[in-house]
C-alpha cells in the first residue's frame, strides 16, 4: 500500500503573493469594518505609549522632555513596528489552519499578509511621530530623506524573525512567551531608551549597547532625526547583513519544513 502524503505546494509560487495580498486586505477591512475606536487607536495608542515614556524616562536620562521624545521616538517607532511583527507573525501559520487544510495554499502566504497588514498600520505610527514632531522638533534637516531607505532593514528583520517564529511555534507551542520575553530584553537593553552617552565608555553597558543588535539598526532613525547626520557606512552595513540573514532563515526554515507542517496542525 501506498504511503500517504501531503503534497505542500511550493513555497514562493506566484499564487501565494496574490493570495497573501488579498487576504491582507481582507482582513485589515475585517478588522476595522464595525469599529471607530479601533482605527483611531492606530494614532492614539503611539501618541499616549511616548507620552507616558517621555515623561517617565526623561528624568531618568537627564534631559528635557522634548528633546527626549524626539530621541525617544526616533527609534520606538521603527522598534514597535518589529516588534508588532515578530508577535503577529509568530502564530500566522498556526492561524491559518483552516485554510491551509480545505486549499492548497504556500505557508509563506500567512505570514506574508501579517507583515503586510502590520506594515500598512506603520503608516499610522509614522504619521503620528510627524505630527508630534511639528510641535517638539525644533529643525527639519535634509537627512530625514533617508527614512524610507532606514525603514527596509528593520521590514527584513522583523518578517524574517517572524517567519522563523512562526516555524516554531508550529511545532512547540510554549514558543510564543519565550519570544515575548526576549522582544521584552532586546528593548530595555537597546539604545532606545537610554541615550549611549549617560554612560561611561569603558562601562558594561556603554559595551552592552556597542554590541547590541539593535544598535545599528536603531542608528539608522537616530542619526538623520535626532542627531541631524547622516547614518555612517556601518550603520547600514550591519543593519542590512541583519535583515538579510534572518530573511534568507526564515525563508529556509519554511523550506525546510513546509512537508512537515501540515501534521502539526
Amino acid at each position: 500500500m501506498a504511503k500517504f502524503q501531503i503534497q505542500a505546494p511550493a513555497l514562493f509560487e506566484p499564487r501565494a503573493l496574490r493570495f497573501a495580498w488579498h487576504y491582507a486586505g481582507y482582513q485589515l477591512r475585517l478588522k476595522y469594518r464595525y469599529t471607530s475606536l479601533g482605527f483611531l487607536w492606530n494614532f492614539l495608542e503611539p501618541a499616549l505609549y511616548l507620552v507616558i515614556l517621555s515623561l517617565v524616562f526623561s528624568v531618568v536620562n537627564r534631559m528635557n522632555i522634548s528633546d527626549y521624545a524626539v530621541f525617544l521616538f526616533s527609534a520606538l517607532v521603527p522598534w514597535r513596528y518589529f516588534e508588532k511583527l515578530v508577535n503577529s507573525l509568530t502564530d500566522s501559520i498556526v492561524g491559518g489552519e483552516w485554510l491551509l487544510k480545505k486549499m492548497s495554499v504556500s505557508p509563506v502566504a500567512f505570514p506574508l499578509s501579517r507583515w503586510l497588514i502590520a506594515t500598512a498600520e506603520f503608516g499610522f505610527s509614522l504619521t503620528v511621530m510627524i505630527v508630534l514632531f511639528l510641535f517638539i522638533k525644533d529643525q527639519w534637516t535634509i537627512h530625514l530623506v533617508v527614512l524610507p531607505l532606514a525603514f527596509i532593514p528593520w521590514a527584513m528583520l522583523g518578517l524574517g524573525v517572524g517567519m522563523s517564529t512562526a516555524v516554531l511555534y508550529t511545532f512547540f507551542r510554549d514558543v510564543k512567551p519565550m519570544v515575548q520575553m526576549l522582544l521584552m530584553l532586546l528593548f530595555f537593553s537597546a539604545p532606545i531608551l537610554f541615550h549611549a552617552g549617560l554612560f561611561e565608555s569603558s562601562s558594561l553597558q556603554a559595551q552592552l549597547m556597542r554590541w547590541h543588535p539593535i544598535t545599528y539598526l536603531a542608528a539608522l532613525w537616530q542619526k538623520p532625526v535626532y542627531q541631524a547626520a547622516w547614518p555612517g557606512a556601518l550603520d547600514w552595513g550591519v543593519a542590512f547583513a541583519q535583515g538579510l540573514l534572518w530573511l534568507a532563515i526564515g525563508l529556509s526554515c519554511l523550506r525546510w519544513t513546509r512537508q512537515k507542517l501540515y501534521y502539526y496542525l
